[in-house]
């Protein structure tokens, strides 16, 4: 009987030292991981809206994101918050205490003029900076009627679809390597295309792709002209231009 309590305390003692040593272990890699991976370096790029230290300051918040391998694993599977004109984030590590911040900025699509300054807006309508310069390959977008205009705030339109026609042109333009200095908008919102002294109507039956992919093909005829260049009918299949010369 004696023998069988020895050998109960000395498996107890056993299973005893054993959690102490992975309690130990454990504790040791949380302190690696907290010192090893403490950020020490941060290189942002893709930002022009938010100066370096402006993007660290909202990504890099508190002691845990201060960890370069927490701050990757929440910028990869968690929900992070939103941050004006930044589309996304993406985190990179570079090393244990070095991480890289890419920031995806949404994309300027226009300016409207007002006042003898120009209002560029994203994709959403929202005014990102107020300048006298213009911005080389962002058209100027005119015929729009809203009721107000400030920096940082959604143009305020009747309808919020035009911003996505106005997404949808200015990317087809800049697939087709096309630069209009105006588009312009009717009341039916009916875009027109300004080049110099070259104005092309492309109207509202649709088929946009098939109409600037065909005015690229026929843009080098029209260098010199000036006039109106009439697609507001064409389609793949009746494929209907004309040209109205001024004067």
């Amino acid at each position: 009987m004696k023998i069988q309590r020895k050998r109960k305390r000395s498996g107890g003692g056993r299973g005893f030292l054993a959690a102490a040593v992975l309690v130990l272990v454990l504790l040791l890699a949380g302190v690696l991981v907290v010192t090893l991976f403490r950020i020490r370096d941060v290189e942002v790029t893709g930002n022009s809206f938010y100066t370096e230290e402006e993007i660290r300051d909202r990504v890099i918040t508190d002691r845990y994101t201060s960890n370069s391998l927490y701050l990757y694993l929440k910028y990869k599977y968690l929900n992070t918050e939103e941050i004006p004109f930044v589309d996304k984030i993406e985190v990179t590590l570079l090393g244990p205490g070095k991480v890289r911040i890419r920031v995806y900025e949404k994309s300027i699509v226009g300016y409207v003029a007002y006042m003898g300054s120009n209002f560029y807006f994203d994709q959403d309508g929202v005014v990102v900076e107020c300048s006298s310069e213009m911005k080389e390959g962002v058209p100027c977008i005119s015929g729009l009627k809203f009721s107000s205009l400030a920096l940082y705030q959604k143009l305020a339109v009747e309808d919020d679809s035009i911003f996505d026609r106005i997404l949808t042109i200015t990317q087809l333009v800049k697939k087709y390597e096309l630069s209009p200095d105006r588009i312009e908008f009717s009341d039916d919102l009916s875009p027109t295309l300004y080049f110099d002294q070259v104005r092309v109507a492309l109207g509202n039956s649709g088929s946009l792709e098939e109409k600037i992919g065909r005015l690229y093909d026929l843009f080098p005829d029209l260098e010199g002209r000036s006039g109106i260049f009439h697609m507001e009918n064409y389609t793949e299949d009746s494929k209907f231009i004309s040209f109205e010369q001024d004067g």
